[in-house]
């Protein structure tokens, strides 16, 4: 495992032991939601990027259902 050096404010650090915090896994933690939320802001950003197909709801749900039937996957 890696190991990093983390600066916290005196008052900080001092407060995150006084709560009894760790704070290696509170950071890691941390770490791993803001990873998650940056991946999911750049998923939507590229999302809106996508042009418009030009192919209506229905159509597409039509050739949904056919590809199904032709592989023969179609529940009822």
């Amino acid at each position: 495992m890696a190991r990093v050096n983390v600066y916290l404010p005196d008052e900080l650090a001092a407060e995150a032991r006084e709560a009894g915090l760790n704070v290696s896994s509170v950071a890691q933690e941390a770490l791993r939601r803001e990873i998650a939320a940056r991946r999911s802001s750049e998923w939507v950003k590229r999302a809106l990027a996508v042009r418009p197909a030009g192919v209506s709801h229905e159509e597409a749900l039509s050739a949904l259902h056919a590809a199904r039937d032709e592989m023969g996957l179609r529940d009822g």
